[in-house]
């Protein structure tokens, strides 16, 4: 394929990331020229998304060692090797916690299913023997009935889904009976339907996980691996908020059409070892029975002021350097609310500073009611597609997509300016500008020190926040569970939670579960990615993420006798992200651009600012991702068919005025010329003979000409009148 490449671009993007795709689909809509190009055979590189079968092919190849690649092509300038090979993940662990049974037990399965069989068979034969006088339904309830002893084991049950869903709706309206009828004892008033919106009932429930005995479904190692097409599991998991950058440039540049989206219902908190649903609008703060009235009219004061708080600089001037928390507490907040403020809305640490948590709390709240309950947005089918959203449209403006086509070295001139990239094959590619991931680069083009901020957006740190280490570790962890950490009445909720760390403030761990309804996961399971920053490599993720597992999860290997109803773990997957967030070095080329991955942010918006804000830099006055026309108002007309319209527009009368008209436009003297002409006609009239032409040359000759013939069909029409007459 990348034989069959042109020899140059005005672009060439190495890596199909977040902002690398931006750029280039900024760039073509401009009517530059883009190659884009992965080492991987799948689009979204560390923003990708695998099923479940490919993420286990993944880890074993983030496990292999990177493979050395020497380039025989001669070049005018110098060869900088690049990396082949992703380095940034480490202390992969992937683990199935559930097996299948043992062949012994199989075997007995298979005999209580044939003798079932077999005794329902002989009741139907019954059945038809006897005639319309029985029933068959009562043979089937009577088979049932002998049934269900033989399956009292858990181990051995093989209920279906279907019945087990059944059985799950009945149990969930039960308990939205019971929990209605209290509510109704204490208002002394129905209760008002609301398909999309949790009632009071379910807002203030108790959510300490309950003692009912778990009634999902037996997964096994076996049917799991069996429904590996339907998994969607994101390496860096990504929100939208509702009213951010990413949203605003996908309606402003059409390309939300090319994706699908569904509102994050619920955002939970973790207080006093009970899960609680944050209040976030409005309605949800006044229905809320966790905070009191006082704490209520407060909490509405402090958010209000937050909507507009730069016209009010006077109320924080004092706490500019200050950290967020400790202002809260100035404004004389209850526990609760400081923790819902901090926690759930700004989602900031203690160590925040003032004008940065407004900021947060801010575009929260500008976020809210857009498009639900929430601020929040998920990508359907993961925030891979996120990428391959702007790639399609790169590719609709002429963009060239390869993917498996690494790029083994760029070229460099003795300007210290890149002129090219040479691919693996030996093809060598001409290019006006690069934009690379980072993971691609040599070390040496990365700069040791960093003077950037984790949070890339809208923050407001003083230099005594701002670390200078440019490489940060991320633990994430990805686990597969049997039902929601907080029973609801709608299980297809999607929840976002952050619990705070007492051993280590700074650095909270966000929780994202994720239902069937997302596209992640078949139905019956949820996918729970977990995110936690991590100061040093002294700990594995594994057990960094330890105690929020063990908070709210429970593992089959140690717990497989505990039935108090916790979420059980099916399937787990950890690994350490290195994450470079510094710039690139001044050795690097002037023509070069580099973009770092992923960050531990929950939010999208820091690739969008990144990638505005190198194109504004490279291609100063163009509009970023303008909309594209409309096809339907799209003339399409060949080159052909527009000569031949042109050449039938022309006429001789055209023509000879065109011709005319060139004549008068030499002219100073337009009284005179016309005189001119004037004698010129009648000597022409005169001498008829003399072989010259007599077409008049202007509009004058042509009127006197009309007059003149008319005056001669006239003597004619009198001659042959008075002609008889005279004879």
């Amino acid at each position: 394929m990348a034989e069959d490449l042109p020899d140059e671009f005005d672009v060439v993007v190495i890596g199909t990331g977040m902002p690398e795709s931006i750029l280039a689909a900024a760039f073509a809509r401009i009517g530059q020229s883009v190659l884009h190009i992965d080492r991987n055979g799948y689009y979204s590189g560390q923003w990708a998304s695998f099923s479940l079968k490919a993420i286990e092919e993944w880890v074993k190849e983030s496990q292999a060692p990177e493979e050395v690649h020497t380039s025989e092509v001669k070049t005018d300038g110098e060869q900088v090797m690049l990396h082949l090979k992703d380095n940034s993940y480490h202390k992969q662990k992937l683990q199935f916690h559930i097996s299948d049974p043992e062949p012994e037990l199989e075997e007995k399965k298979e005999a209580v299913k044939n003798t079932a069989d077999g005794s329902q068979e002989n009741d139907s034969n019954k059945i038809t023997k006897g005639g319309l006088d029985q029933d068959p339904g009562d043979n089937v309830e009577k088979e049932k009935e002998k049934s269900e002893p033989e399956s009292t084991d858990p181990n051995q049950a093989q209920t279906s889904p279907e019945n087990l869903k059944e059985v799950t709706e009945a149990n969930e309206s039960n308990e939205n009976n019971a929990e209605s009828g209290t509510q109704n004892s204490l208002e002394d008033k129905p209760p008002e339907p609301s398909p999309n919106v949790d009632n009071a009932a379910s807002d203030v429930r108790d959510l300490k996980p309950t003692t009912d005995k778990p009634s999902s479904p037996l997964w096994t190692e076996s049917k799991l691996r069996k429904e590996w097409r339907k998994f969607n599991l994101d390496l860096s998991p990504k929100l939208l908020y509702c009213g951010g950058s990413m949203v605003e440039l996908l309606i402003t540049s059409d390309i939300a059409k090319y994706c699908e989206f569904k509102t994050v219902s619920r955002m939970l908190t973790l207080i006093d070892g009970k899960l609680k649903k944050v209040p976030c609008s409005r309605a949800d703060v006044f229905s809320s029975k966790d905070v009191s009235m006082i704490e209520k009219r407060m909490m509405m004061k402090f958010l209000t002021f937050c909507v507009d708080f730069e016209k009010h600089e006077e109320d924080y001037k004092e706490f500019m350097e200050k950290p967020y928390k400790e202002y809260l507490e100035h404004q004389k907040l209850s526990k609760n609310v400081i923790h819902f403020i901090q926690h759930a809305i700004s989602m900031t640490s203690d160590s925040t500073p003032t004008p940065e948590g407004l900021k947060k709390t801010q575009k929260f709240l500008h976020s809210l009611g857009r498009y639900g309950n929430t601020a929040f947005l998920w990508p359907l089918y993961g925030s891979g597609e996120m990428p391959q959203s702007f790639c399609r449209m790169c590719a609709v403006f002429g963009g060239v997509y390869c993917l498996r086509t690494p790029a083994a070295s760029l070229v460099v001139n003795s300007d210290n300016v890149c002129t090219g990239v040479i691919m693996t094959t030996g093809k060598q590619i001409k290019c006006k500008r690069l934009v690379m991931e980072n993971s691609y680069a040599p070390d040496s083009y990365i700069d040791s020190v960093s003077n950037r901020r984790l949070v890339m957006e809208n923050s407001y740190a003083p230099d005594s926040y701002i670390d200078s280490v440019s490489n940060r570790l991320v633990n994430r962890g990805i686990l597969v569970t049997d039902r929601s950490i907080m029973a609801a009445d709608d299980p297809h909720q999607l929840s976002l939670l952050r619990i705070p760390d007492n051993s280590d403030e700074e650095h909270p761990t966000t929780l994202l579960e994720l239902p069937a309804a997302s596209m992640m996961c078949p139905t019956g399971l949820y996918v729970v990615h977990l995110t936690k920053e991590a100061n040093n490599e002294s700990q594995s993720p594994e057990e960094s993420l330890q105690s929020v597992v063990t908070k709210l999860f429970k593992d089959s290997d140690t717990d497989s006798t505990s039935e108090d109803g916790s979420p059980q773990i099916v399937w787990s997957l950890y690994f350490q992200q290195k994450i470079n967030v510094g710039g690139q070095s001044s050795s690097a080329p002037s023509n070069m651009i580099l973009v770092p991955g992923p960050g531990p942010e929950i939010d999208i918006d820091h690739a969008v600012t990144i990638a505005r804000k190198i194109f504004e830099e490279v291609m100063p006055g163009e509009d970023f991702l303008p909309r594209p026309p409309n096809p339907e108002d799209i003339i399409y007309v060949d080159e052909e068919e527009t000569q031949v319209t042109q050449d039938s527009e022309k006429t001789e009368f055209s023509e000879t005025c065109q011709g005319s008209g060139d004549n008068s436009s030499q002219t100073t003297q337009p009284d005179s010329i016309d005189n001119d002409h004037a004698d010129q006609s009648s000597e022409t009239k005169a001498t008829d003979g003399s072989g010259k032409s007599d077409v008049p040359s202007n509009s004058s000759d042509i009127q006197n000409s009309a007059e003149e013939i008319s005056e001669s069909v006239e003597k004619c029409v009198i001659e042959e009148k008075t002609e008889p007459a005279t004879s």
